[in-house]
């Protein structure tokens, strides 16, 4: 009975699982009640998020500074950073970066070592390697605005940290980071790494990360910051024996607005058992991109809050079946925290026009992209292209 239990729990990933989906929404009855249930929860998260954030500079450094595992009971990581190559495109990897908070670079004044240390334990790494300044990336790094700085920590947790939207640089003062080991590895049954698409006990810190609030974005972005290009699919169970019964857990209500680790929070305080404990399976490969950009008239990216022509790679997306979920959705994965509107129309004459038109039949259940699907052919015109406005 037990492992029938555990074989009902195993999630395949939504994205290789389209038709399957569509026939159990069409037979359960209480699916619409329990999209309403999610969407609620997440409107709840977004408000939590809100108060955490501006709650932050104030937060004093909890007791637990000094251990190996992060206590975060006491606050919960919001921090938006991400580190991007000179395209713009996340590193997923010990490789340097163009530091980004919110989109704009981070200037160097007060920055040190405690810093780069409490920002890439925010991005899901264990440390980091070095961290320099520097206008590397030319005009891509330079039309950004300046995001962050006088960036002062007295621990390598980002609870000691202080900082200010102010500025008085030049982005010869942007930071540049390298950041080492992700915290997170798979295990078999031995306790060694397992390698390849196989699936492993998943831990952080050397304990189990329990279930709660765990769903594909968390599965995704875990799998990011291991290198790996997206989750193949997750479950939970007690599988290993004293192997997993061991350890502490050490990880618990992870939630994801988004597949990336940036857009995480969780806690070190847990209410779980060991049967909660996560396994999960990676797929091997580079992170992908999600594919979507927002441009003006003239086919640069969008100002951010500003209404642009939604592109999907380089074409554009028709309107059938398109929605506020699938409005929120896409704006999610560009990184903001919502849409505001969408329309249709032939706004930006010859540089529209002369686009393909590449995805259309954008049904989305939820305003997560994981819960979307599309098709690639289509039967539209231009008349019928999204125009879409996200929340900065």
């Amino acid at each position: 009975n037990q492992e029938e239990e555990e074989e009902e729990m195993e999630k395949r990933d939504p994205e290789n699982q389209e038709e399957e989906e569509e026939e159990m929404e069409k037979r359960d009855p209480e699916y619409q009640e329990e999209e309403e249930k999610e969407e609620k929860r997440e409107t709840e998260d977004v408000q939590t998020e809100k108060t955490v954030e501006e709650k932050r500079e104030d937060t004093p450094a909890s007791d637990s500074e000094v251990s190996d595992v992060e206590d975060l009971e006491a606050r919960t990581v919001q921090a938006r950073f991400t580190l991007v190559d000179r395209r713009g495109r996340r590193i997923n990897g010990e490789r340097e970066g163009l530091l980004l908070f919110n989109g704009g670079t981070v200037c160097d004044d007060g920055f040190s070592t405690n810093s780069a240390n409490a920002i890439c334990r925010t991005m899901g790494y264990r440390s980091a390697t070095r961290f320099r300044h520097g206008l590397v990336y030319g005009t891509f790094q330079s039309r950004k605005r300046i995001g962050l700085d006088d960036v002062i920590c007295s621990s390598h947790h980002w609870a000691s940290c202080r900082s200010t939207t102010r500025h008085n640089c030049v982005h010869s003062e942007d930071i540049l980071l390298t950041c080492h080991g992700t915290g997170f590895k798979l295990l078999n049954r031995a306790g060694h790494v397992v390698t390849g698409q196989r699936e492993g006990l998943l831990t952080y810190q050397h304990g189990t990360v329990c279930d709660d609030y765990f769903n594909w974005n968390s599965a995704h972005a875990i799998c990011r910051v291991m290198g790996y290009s997206s989750a193949a699919r997750y479950r939970h169970g007690l599988r290993y024996g004293t192997q997993q019964s061991h350890r502490a857990i050490t990880m618990d209500d992870v939630r994801c607005r988004a597949s990336y680790w940036n857009y995480c929070s969780y806690r070190s305080a847990h209410n779980c058992v060991h049967s909660e404990d996560i396994f999960l399976t990676c797929r091997p490969g580079t992170s992908h991109a999600h594919g979507f950009r927002l441009v003006d008239w003239r086919g640069a990216t969008a100002a951010r809050g500003c209404e642009g022509l939604l592109l999907w790679n380089g074409g554009t997306v028709c309107d059938d079946y398109f929605n506020m979920n699938a409005a929120h959705a896409i704006c999610r994965t560009l990184g903001f925290r919502s849409a505001t509107r969408y329309r249709n129309g032939l706004a930006y004459g010859a540089m529209q026009t002369r686009k393909t038109i590449r995805m259309d039949n954008v049904r989305c259940t939820s305003r997560t992209w994981s819960r979307c699907h599309y098709s690639t052919t289509h039967n539209c015109n231009h008349g019928e292209d999204i125009l879409l406005t996200c929340h900065a």
